[in-house]
């Protein structure tokens, strides 16, 4: 390697970390390879901002070193920077000093990218001192997105203000790409270079240490605005008062004290954005840089890719169930494709301009506020009149701004639309509450319009309150209802029929934990959609109505409704490999240099290895993904990516080998934090199969579980939690002497046949095995 000059980045804390680096950097020096070898040390001078130093350091080396044994805002941003400025970063990790190993795994963003190893100053300088190549890590080539050119990194648990900015930025009629991680826990180094290379600006949130995982939150925020920084993008950091940011980047963060403080940095965003847009050089050429490096395969999420969803959606006979209005229920796993689903009937429908489209998509947020309300003041009697009625209104009022938001202008040169539309917006607009914002904050509008009015009503302080129908209805509506819905059916009559699209009613429902009062509320959501569905037929007028569920939910709902069956119904569950592969299949050859009428064979082959150890590797791949679209996606893309950064013209075994490995901690990041909601003391609990042989029976199962601390009386239930992830499966006698596990996915998610072939779970010789996708994961013998 050539003379380089290096900066190490690493905690002030603990001592004992620093002292190590120190020690090795003063060896270092020595060495003929450096020109300069520095740390932070040298760099903390009275008087000056020690980032701005950083950063200039950074700009000016040709080797950047990351310590990253404790995770902290620091390293993490200036670790995200070198990599925007496309230096070589070399991440390093004290084995001697409890380093945070599940921390990292958690994060996903330095785990992906790999750490070495070591435990005293003499290993360390070693280490270094081998290092051979100061090329930076090759990312795939990706080309600003004009048509979405906001990226946001969401919260997990969302708030008034992260709320709030997802809504400023649809008002500003800007699209935007985000990362939800309530969606998908881990964001991996590819995916944030990805959407923030793709992007003019970047939004992220930082917590207070009063919030849900504001750790895991402002280390992924800390990186994606080094990264930011690093590419030279627009830059908005969200920070609520003035916890939690070190003081040396102070300068880089916009401060609200309320929620509504974010619509002035969003306001002053936005010109930016465009500004950016128009100065981007569109006719710049472009380098040929391979096959494998130009593909673009999407991405996993439906709500990052719906301006390019429509050139290879695998239209399913499910799709065209719901197209043509045969279904009210679409059902499937998180992951399976019912929000993909979601935009592409919406897109569909709406094309003809005389239909009226709703595509409702309230957070999680909301509707815990509103059950929140409903356990406080009210019985269970009364509980399913009150969802009846407020999703009534809610269907009702978003009815009647959409209409008068479509006709806004329409209706002033039209005979036919003009009255109607005058007297539908007098009735409308009688209400301030109701009228600004989008769907998610006039909703979370009315929950605390309506939970005012119920805790006045209630003042003698009650445990819970019994009302009859005339009262609900005073309660719940402030408009005169009954001339609403009159004025509605006039106005519908105008125009040729009506779409209700409903998705994440059940976003940040635990998987497996959802309450009654939870199906109480999709309950009344279902008989009030019915119920406007009639009211319009009445009238001449069609509506259709479709909500996009979990099927664990669904599962719930059908238990506890008495006529079960009423609701229509596909299922998105993934049981056949060869639509895996079509749906694979239209992602590749929606790429240049392929045909569309290639087959899957062709086009696999021209982009990785057939077959790995004898089998097929895209049957290995699909098999790995537990089934599920966004996994096999995110599979794909990390083959891809490994492939890219080292090299190689098409995916080879290796490649494929470390996808595993990086996706496999994907998966049990992700349903460690699925267990949590459900039994917030046993989100560990897949640790407890650390080292575990392959095959467990029962008995082993729940001695791992007493060693995890879980109470006995939990254990059937836990052991059905993790059938249902296809943690593990049921292994049963196969052809000849061979046997074969049963997953989840195998019965098309039933958990009550699977719960007989477990025997109930009574029987402790039943024998599971742990699925192969967890084996990296769990280090598995």
């Amino acid at each position: 390697m050539k003379p380089a000059r290096v900066f190490v980045a690493y905690p002030s804390a603990p001592v004992q970390l620093g002292q190590t680096i120190e020690t090795a950097a003063q060896t270092l020096r020595s060495k003929a390879a450096w020109i300069g070898f520095e740390t932070w040390r040298q760099l903390d001078i009275p008087g000056h901002f020690i980032a701005d130093e950083i950063l200039d350091k950074i700009n000016d080396a040709d080797f950047v070193v990351a310590d990253i044994t404790r995770l902290n805002f620091n390293v993490c941003y200036e670790a995200g920077y070198a990599i925007g400025k496309g230096k070589r970063t070399f991440l390093i990790l004290n084995t001697a000093l409890q380093p945070q190993t599940k921390e990292i795994s958690k994060l996903g963003i330095f785990d992906t990218l790999g750490y070495a190893p070591y435990s005293n100053s003499s290993e360390l300088a070693k280490v270094l001192s081998q290092v051979q190549s100061i090329e930076p890590a090759k990312f795939p080539e990706t080309h600003l997105d004009p048509r979405a050119p906001i990226y946001v990194i969401d919260v997990s648990q969302k708030t008034d203000a992260s709320i709030r900015t997802i809504a400023k930025i649809k008002k500003s009629k800007i699209l935007f790409r985000n990362f939800d991680p309530s969606e998908q826990s881990r964001l991996s180094t590819i995916e944030a270079y990805r959407g923030v290379s793709a992007s003019v600006a970047v939004v992220v949130h930082l917590l207070s240490s009063q919030t849900t995982d504001y750790e895991v939150n402002n280390l992924r925020a800390a990186f994606v605005a080094g990264l930011a920084n690093g590419l030279e993008k627009e830059l908005l950091i969200l920070q609520e008062s003035d916890d939690p940011v070190p003081l040396d980047y102070r300068d880089l963060v916009s401060i609200y004290k309320q929620p509504s403080d974010v619509d002035r940095y969003i306001n002053e965003l936005a010109p930016r954005v465009m500004e950016g847009l128009h100065a981007a050089d569109k006719s710049r050429t472009r380098k040929p840089s391979g096959l494998l490096a130009e593909l673009d395969l999407g991405a996993s999420a439906a709500e990052n890719e719906m301006s390019k969803l429509d050139d290879y959606y695998l239209p399913t006979d499910h799709y065209s169930q719901a197209l043509n209005g045969n279904v009210r229920l679409v059902v499937g796993r998180k992951g399976s494709g019912k929000t993909a689903m979601f935009f592409q009937v919406r897109n569909k429908i709406r094309s003809n301009r005389q239909r009226i489209v709703l595509d409702l998509k309230p957070e999680g947020h909301q509707l815990k506020h509103f059950k929140e309300m409903l356990l406080r003041y009210f019985g269970e009697a009364v509980q399913e009149h009150i969802c009846k009625a407020f999703w009534e209104y809610v269907l009702l009022l978003e009815l009647c701004h959409k209409l008068l938001e479509k006709d806004r202008q329409v209706h002033v040169g039209s005979k036919k639309l003009y009255d109607a539309y005058q007297e539908l917006s007098r009735l409308y607009n009688d209400d301030d509450f109701v009228r600004e914002g989008d769907f998610s904050e006039r909703m979370l509008k009315l929950v605390q319009q309506i939970s005012t009015r119920f805790s006045d009503h209630n003042k003698l302080g009650s445990e819970s309150m019994s009302l009859n129908t005339q009262e609900v209805s005073q309660l719940v509506y402030t408009h005169d209802i009954r001339r609403l819905r009159e004025e509605l059916v006039k106005y519908m009559k105008l125009k040729e029929d009506a779409w209700v699209l409903f998705d994440n009613i059940d976003k940040g429902w635990p998987t497996r934990g959802v309450q009654a009062s939870d199906i109480v509320i999709l309950r009344g959501l279902l008989d009030a959609s019915r119920d406007i569905e009639r009211l319009m037929r009445r009238g001449g007028v069609v509506v259709h109505t479709i909500v996009f569920l979990r099927n664990d939910v669904y599962e719930l709902l059908v238990d506890e409704t008495p006529d079960r069956g009423k609701e229509t119904r596909v299922s998105l569950d993934w049981t056949d490999q060869d639509l895996l592969k079509e749906l694979l299949r239209r992602r590749i050859v929606s790429n240049d240099g392929f045909s569309s009428k290639e087959s899957f064979d062709n086009a696999w082959n021209r982009i990785a290895v057939s077959h790995i150890d004898g089998e097929s590797s895209a049957d290995y791949l699909i098999e790995t993904s537990l089934m599920r679209p966004r996994n096999l996606l995110n599979l794909v893309n990390y083959c891809k990516s490994n492939a890219v950064n080292l090299g190689h013209p098409k995916i080879a075994r290796d490649d494929v080998a470390k996808a595993v490995e990086q996706y496999s901690a994907d998966l049990g990041n992700e349903i460690g934090l699925e267990i949590r909601d459900v039994f917030p003391g046993a989100n560990d609990i897949l640790y407890a199969f650390l080292g575990a042989p392959r095959q467990l029976s029962l008995e082993e199962i729940y001695r791992r579980f007493a060693d995890a601390v879980v109470p006995p009386d939990r254990y059937p239930v836990l052991v059905e939690i993790l059938l249902w992830f296809a943690f593990i499966g049921v292994v049963q006698p196969g052809s000849g002497f061979e046997e074969r596990t049963i997953y989840a996915y195998s019965v098309y998610y039933d958990m009550k046949k699977l719960r007989r072939l477990a025997k109930d779970y009574r029987d402790p010789s039943v024998k599971f095995s742990i699925h192969p996708a967890f084996s990296k994961f769990l280090e598995l013998g």
